[in-house]
């Protein structure tokens, strides 16, 4: 195999846009959330209402939404669905939206399974 250097490497995210635009491979533009999405935020938003009401989880009102759309793209960025638990309690254990967390990692996962098997 030989080295071959890819004159992109150094081009900045707008000519690459140009380029995949001559070429024809457009990004796709983004649009409404898929009914697969609306069905993870909405679950994922019950299951943050579920923790925060069983003391799992402290999060100021404030801060509910924003989170549940944290945790909802970080759901959906999982390479499978094994790993949406751990990612999910990841997300959340870290999240600066979260005040504090009073489970372990595996509580937060009892806690979200009931919710993840709706998925």
């Amino acid at each position: 195999m030989c080295g071959i250097t890819t004159p992109m490497s150094g081009d900045t995210e707008p000519e690459l846009k140009l380029l995949r635009d001559i070429l024809g491979n457009r990004e796709e533009r983004a649009s409404d959330p898929t009914p697969f999405a609306q069905n993870v935020a909405s679950v994922l938003k019950k299951a943050i209402a579920s923790m925060r009401a069983g003391g799992t989880i402290e999060v100021e009102d404030a801060n509910v939404d924003a989170l549940a759309r944290e945790v909802t793209d970080a759901a959906l960025e999982s390479a499978t669905l094994k790993r949406l638990p751990p990612r999910i309690v990841k997300t959340l254990i870290h999240s600066d939206l979260v005040e504090e967390v009073y489970g372990t990692d595996e509580e937060i996962a009892a806690a979200l399974r009931p919710f993840l098997d709706e998925l």
